[in-house]
């Protein structure tokens, strides 16, 4: 069961693409990015996780969930998306061969597929690629940052090519977009930010060769993006959290990290 919910953002937009007689993109889009969406949460089900709260933002739609995953599971799961738009566009491709008269009112719809599926497999935050790339890297504290960084760059470039379109044809999709990677890119929040930093925390340790036991000793004071930095594959961390005196405030292991940094601000 789905938990669907509407951003008010996304109502300004609905009425503002009204206007503007561009109901048929928005009815083909909103369909479209609720299909990639709902394949998310289907292969997250199907391999144990759950994610089922899909939020229609202005410029898009946004999947939530609370679950730690493998590595595999994030990497398969992130391509979910992606992959059943790719599908959803060939099968309403071969109907155009057995039935032509529909393309005339599948056409926007198939486009939308294949558009939202390829946007979502550029690796940049927080689109789907980017999820596969940390899913893989290593040092996830620096590959998000190269992640939003190149985020920023395609948004501008994206926006740029949109207000070009403004003089010659309008391209509203490339504003969304860009759109859609600015506000991923500079104003996510520092709990998401967080969520996929340390999701694969479990998946990374090197059980298989043995992995050290420790013990970290850190100030009240420090920021959480650091205790992430301490974590590796050939160590399990408990960190102890002290004040200016020494005094033990809180014993942390490192698997319940993500809570304490998804509820730091």
């Amino acid at each position: 069961m789905y938990n669907f919910r509407i951003h008010p953002l996304f109502i300004v937009l609905a009425v503002f693409l009204g206007v503007k007689g561009q109901t048929i993109f928005l009815i083909n889009s909103t369909l479209t990015v609720l299909l990639h969406e709902m394949a998310h949460a289907r292969m997250a089900y199907g391999r144990g996780y759950i994610l089922n709260r899909i939020v229609l933002m202005p410029y898009g739609a946004v999947l939530y969930g609370e679950e730690k995953m493998r590595k595999n599971d994030a990497i398969i799961i992130a391509l979910a998306g992606p992959l059943f738009n790719l599908f959803v566009a060939v099968v309403f491709f071969a109907l155009w061969w057995l039935i032509p008269e529909l393309y005339v009112f599948t056409d926007t719809f198939v486009y939308a597929n294949v558009s939202v599926a390829l946007f979502n497999l550029i690796p940049v935050f927080p689109l789907d690629g980017s999820r596969v790339v940390l899913a893989l890297s290593k040092n996830k504290t620096k590959t998000l940052k190269a992640l939003r960084i190149f985020g920023i760059i395609i948004s501008i470039l994206l926006f740029t090519f949109f207000i070009y379109s403004i003089f010659t044809e309008l391209n509203i999709s490339a504003g969304v977009m860009a759109v859609f990677l600015f506000f991923g890119a500079t104003s996510g929040s520092q709990k998401e930010m967080y969520t996929h930093m340390s999701q694969c925390i479990k998946s990374t340790k090197n059980i298989m060769n043995g992995a050290e036991e420790k013990t970290i000793y850190v100030s009240e004071k420090i920021k959480p993006i650091k205790l992430l930095k301490m974590i590796n594959e050939n160590s399990v961390i408990t960190f102890k959290i002290i004040d200016d005196n020494f005094n033990i405030l809180k014993v942390m292991h490192e698997d319940e990290l993500k809570d304490f940094l998804t509820k730091t601000k």
